[in-house]
Formats: C-alpha cells, structure tokens, sequence
C-alpha cells in the first residue's frame, strides 16, 4: 500500500506543477486562474494522499509495537 500512495503523491505532485507551469504560460487571466485552481486542487489530492500514508505507517508502527 505504501507504493502505491507513493506513486499516486509523486503524480499529483506532477499534475500540479504541469498546472502551474500552464498557468505562467496562459494569455489569459480566466484562463490562469482557472489552471492555478486545478494546480491547488492537485496539491490538496497530494496532501490527503500524505496523511493518509502517515496514518497507515503510525498504524503500522504501533501494531509493530503491540508485537514487542
């Protein structure tokens, strides 16, 4: 499971800056602002993606623990 939310946090990652770099090439405001949303919008699926990999590794952690 770790791969997997490792691999899917590296594509967001990689979603958002190919906003980004969109939006610093756009001709248009609209156009800017609408791309500069998708970008965050891709930071924010990237930052769940790392909660959710911090809980399964404190989970992991813990039940390690449990095992001592």
């Amino acid at each position: 499971m770790r791969d997997i939310l490792e691999i899917a946090i590296a594509d967001e990652i990689e979603a958002r800056d190919y906003y980004r770099h969109a939006a610093d090439v756009a001709a248009d405001l609209h156009t800017r602002q609408v791309l500069m949303d998708l970008s965050a919008m891709e930071q924010g699926h990237a930052d769940t993606l790392r909660k959710e990999l911090e809980e399964i590794e404190l989970q992991r952690d813990l039940e390690a623990g449990m095992a001592d």
